[in-house]
């Protein structure tokens, strides 16, 4: 009997100190302070990638750390209209490995406003997570985060990219149907749109003046031949989805059409009522300085994390 006492005695024993150590492990990775973010030139196709990477304080078991792509819009550069660089930090909290990028004639890129197209935006997510796949040993889920035309290729990327990807984040997507997708270089005539389509078609590359910008007839092309939104049913993969109220460079109709899409597919979601105050870019009516901007800014980002941590872990 006694015998038996002492068994059971040492299998509580090692049983409390199992708990103890679970808990000072878990209490370690909450308290284990973040690397700093890096900045770097992450080598690509047609050269270097300006880039930022953030990285959580403990990798995943096995490598299988999820990577989050950050894809910024048209003109814009990686820190995401302000938005990236705290997503960045919080997706890190949660475990999650991130990268955002300047795209080619946006940022501190060297390439000109015209190898701003599609296809080199695929390729820049290509290389980035061959990087980070190559450099930290991940073999986890992949996510893109896509803002505006980064939502387009977001959209795209499932069926173009490289590397398979699990989910996608959609803000404010840039998903009219072909040509359709450039309403935003002049939303109020679309003739004047399709003249900017004709003229970059003829001579190689056309003035956006209300961008301050240049782009190709490649573009143009992709964007012609391009339905992000059949893209998106034909990969069924989950996907989350938010718009702004105010959506001034959209039209009804291409925010509609993202809107069902998205509703038809499995595992996804549409996020609309924390936004309806805001801009294309979440800001609040008055901009940057709004007092809404700050709340807006941590509902577009709460819903995002919440959405990539259900759906990746």
């Amino acid at each position: 009997m006694k015998q038996n006492n002492k068994r059971r005695a040492m299998i509580l024993l090692w049983g409390c100190i199992a708990v103890i150590a679970l808990c000072i492990a878990g209490a370690l990775a909450v308290l284990l302070p973040l690397p700093k973010p890096e900045t770097l030139e992450i080598p690509g196709q047609r050269g270097t990638i300006p880039a930022t990477i953030q990285m959580p304080g403990k990798l995943s078991r096995n490598d299988e750390t999820p990577l989050v792509v950050l894809c910024h819009g048209f003109t814009g550069n990686r820190g995401g209209d302000t938005h990236f660089t705290q997503l960045a930090q919080d997706l890190a909290e949660q475990g999650m490995a991130s990268v955002r990028m300047d795209f080619a004639g946006c940022g501190e890129s060297a390439e000109p406003d015209t190898a701003y197209t599609l296809g080199n935006m695929t390729q820049d997510v290509d290389s980035i997570v061959a990087y980070m796949q190559q450099t930290y040993g991940l073999d986890g889920p992949i996510a893109l985060v896509g803002h505006s035309m980064g939502g387009r290729l977001a959209s795209l990327y499932p069926q173009q990219g490289s590397y398979p990807v699990d989910a996608l984040v959609l803000w404010s997507p840039a998903n009219g149907t072909g040509l359709q997708g450039l309403e935003f270089l002049n939303i109020d005539d679309f003739s004047q749109v399709e003249a900017m389509a004709a003229e970059a078609l003829a001579n190689g590359k056309v003035s956006a003046p209300k961008w301050n910008t240049e782009i190709s007839d490649v573009f143009v092309q992709e964007m012609q031949n391009s339905d992000p939104n059949a893209a998106l049913r034909e990969a069924g993969l989950p996907v989350l989805l938010t718009y702004a109220g105010h959506e001034t460079l959209f039209t009804e109709q291409t925010v509609a059409e993202t809107i069902a899409t998205v509703e038809s597919l499995p595992d996804s979601q549409v996020v609309l009522d924390p936004f309806v105050d805001g801009d294309h870019n979440y800001f609040g009516p008055s901009g940057k300085e709004d007092p809404q901007t700050p709340v807006m800014d941590q509902a577009l980002r709460e819903a995002t994390e919440t959405f990539l941590r259900d759906t990746l872990s």
